[in-house]
């Protein structure tokens, strides 16, 4: 057999660059701009042509007795616009275990959520670049004052277990410097956390907001997400999936002031 000619080699070059650069592709997470709002921020207008958003975050409990009717019907309106474009949405809870710190409290969030639930069309669950799937969150940002580190961590795993036995995944919203002070950061209690007891992941909401001036896009490099991750989240998943980049980005057709995310999804 002749040797290969100078002209084959350079086409099978040319042949393993394509097949690489195929690879690369499929590999590399899509991004995407999505907004978080509650019934203040007022109408995001999910099906706008001038929108930037593919998908929206939307607060329907606090507590509990948080979703009046008009509240509801605020909801409501977000989500159809956004099924009406063909967008994706979301729903996050704001937990209040400083105010019912035993598991009865978070039981009766639960129970919030889900009657919440009943009332608005389903989330769609997404899978995320690091492996995640979650339809719904759990907001943390309340001080547990007095609390026990364990007791904190059990009232959160009964709530997102809550809700994941309905058939809702959870993630969470929530700072590196918020888990040290009231649950801890030990590999065992982020793994708890983060990861499903069947091996699924639970994925990370962070806020990141740098100059928090809304324009876009934010400074990554000046001001990297990966600063508000716990670091067991960074080294066992990598960068957080949904990064919260300003609480004050102006969109045309929503009230100037609102927030803002980079959400990174699995190829």
């Amino acid at each position: 057999m002749s040797p290969p000619t100078e002209e084959l080699r350079k086409r099978r070059r040319q042949r393993r660059r394509r097949r690489r650069g195929q690879a690369c592709e499929e590999l590399r997470p899509l991004v995407e701009q999505w907004v978080d709002a509650y019934w203040r921020t007022g109408d995001i207008h999910m099906d706008s042509p001038e929108s930037p958003f593919a998908g929206c975050i939307i607060k329907i409990a606090e507590g509990v007795g948080y979703l009046t009717e008009s509240r509801k019907n605020w909801a409501y309106k977000q989500v159809m616009g956004a099924e009406a474009a063909g967008k994706r949405w979301q729903y996050y809870a704001y937990s209040r275990p400083d105010l019912r710190p035993d598991l009865s409290g978070a039981d009766s969030e639960v129970e919030a959520m889900l009657q919440a639930l009943d009332r608005m069309p389903p989330p769609n669950v997404v899978r995320y670049c690091d492996g995640s799937d979650v339809a719904v969150w759990i907001d943390l940002e309340a001080d547990h004052v007095g609390t026990p580190k364990p007791q904190v961590e059990a009232w959160i795993l009964r709530w997102m277990e809550g809700l994941e036995a309905e058939g809702f995944p959870c993630g969470l919203y929530v700072s590196d410097r918020w888990l040290e002070e009231w649950v801890g950061l030990s590999d065992a209690t982020m793994a708890r956390l983060f990861t499903r007891e069947d091996g699924s992941r639970r994925g990370l909401w962070v806020a990141r907001y740098g100059k928090n001036d809304g324009a876009y896009p934010p400074d990554l490099v000046a001001f990297p997400p990966s600063e508000k991750a716990p670091n067991w989240y960074l080294v066992n998943r990598g960068w957080p999936p949904v990064q919260q980049w300003t609480s004050n980005r102006s969109t045309p057709g929503i009230a100037d002031g609102h927030d803002s995310n980079l959400v990174y999804l699995a190829p």
